[in-house]
């Protein structure tokens, strides 16, 4: 984690301040929701440093994802009148909310990422269809590991501001938009990643070694 923060200071510096700003905002004004957004964000900010770090997800990625973070931890501590906060604000009236945006824009990224790190185990070129599906299907799948969280700290936490089940249920949906977008972005844009950019060697690039001879796939070796 160390070495993505030396390689991206200003990334680093940004993602710092605001988690300390936002707590710092939360503990003031007595929410209960700092603590639990912070811990939230702060595993976040570990998986992905770890993930930049063995399959490098590029700085665009690495950048909206922590501002996904900042967005986060806006939405659960920012108040807003009649008790409610920012996650409960409507962007179009009737239509989108800031938490269902948040969710279209952070699990969109997080495709993004998931496409990241099975370009290097399918290295596909052309791009097919196939793994853009698999990665928007990973998306989607860490925004319903989103959906478990909500639902544990509704058995832990007085109020939590999650809502209810129609509330689980456009959450999905925008959660399914934003890794649609990003699996449309994908199928335009992939290509195999430099091999020695992140040391890690596809399951589908070797079958074998033969005195000291790399067999590729379909090849045979010569003896």
């Amino acid at each position: 984690m160390s070495a993505v923060a030396r390689a991206h200071p200003t990334l680093a510096a940004f993602t710092l301040a605001y988690l300390a700003g936002f707590v710092s905002v939360g503990v003031g004004i007595h929410s209960d929701l700092a603590v639990p957004y912070l811990v939230v964000v702060s595993v976040m900010i570990v998986v992905v440093a770890r993930l930049e770090e063995r399959f490098r997800l590029g700085p665009g990625v690495l950048w909206a994802l922590s501002v996904w973070g900042l967005a986060h931890m806006a939405g659960g501590i920012i108040p807003l009148s009649g008790g409610r906060i920012l996650y409960n604000a409507s962007l179009v009236p009737h239509l989108v909310r800031y938490d269902q945006a948040v969710h279209a824009f952070g699990f969109g990224y997080s495709a993004l990422a998931c496409g990241r790190v099975l370009r290097t185990w399918l290295p596909v070129d052309p791009a097919t269809p196939g793994p853009a599906v698999l990665a928007a299907l990973a998306g989607m799948g860490v925004g319903a590991i989103n959906e478990v969280v909500e639902f544990l700290s509704t058995l832990v936490l007085a109020e939590t501001h999650v809502g209810g089940f129609e509330n689980t249920g456009w959450d999905l949906v925008f959660n399914m938009f934003g890794a649609t977008v990003a699996a449309a972005w994908l199928v335009r844009s992939w290509s195999p990643p430099a091999r020695q950019s992140t040391g890690v060697t596809p399951p589908s690039r070797l079958i074998g070694v033969a005195q000291g001879t790399r067999c590729e796939t379909g090849a045979v070796p010569q003896l």
